[in-house]
């Protein structure tokens, strides 16, 4: 059985993973967060960034073995019927549906927050409070790190 991989991007512009594997997705998908939360920290943030923080995992685009993966079967069906009517075959080569591949993304991604000491609820539809408790925690890293700095330089003079 070959392996499945993945892709994922926010918008046309920033491309979180190319053709890996649902365990690298996962860390692509938690390093990204942690790099947009501490964007923000120090206000410079990128737009995908923000995307991510007010969307959650619906800002994600994922690509499953070269087939888009679509999370609302609503919009999929409606845009699945469109192509029927205009008699092109290109959107059921190249799209599917799966929810169910964002809920087990949203339950890993929580499962790996939890043992990083993180309580976040679902991811799904936005990571406001997963990036509260990162910022909450990066302010608290970088003052006891400034702390340190002021006391190594003051022992040195």
């Amino acid at each position: 059985m070959p392996t499945t991989l993945y892709s994922a991007r926010i918008g046309e512009s920033c491309s979180i993973a190319e053709r890996i594997t649902y365990d690298d997705l996962l860390q692509r998908i938690i390093e990204f967060t942690i790099r947009a939360a501490l964007a923000r920290c120090i206000d410079e943030t990128d737009w995908e960034q923000e995307q991510l923080r007010r969307n959650g995992l619906d800002a994600l685009q994922i690509v499953r073995n070269g087939k888009a993966v679509w999370n609302a079967p609503e919009v999929f069906h409606k845009e699945l019927a469109a192509a029927r009517r205009a008699k092109d075959a290109r959107f059921e080569r190249n799209n599917e549906l799966d929810p169910t591949l964002y809920d087990r993304l949203d339950n890993d991604l929580r499962a790996q927050w939890r043992r990083a000491g993180y309580q976040t609820p679902s991811l799904l539809h936005d990571m406001k409070r997963l990036f509260i408790e990162l910022e909450r925690d990066a302010a608290d890293r970088a003052a006891d790190a400034r702390e340190g700095l002021l006391s190594d330089l003051l022992k040195g003079n």
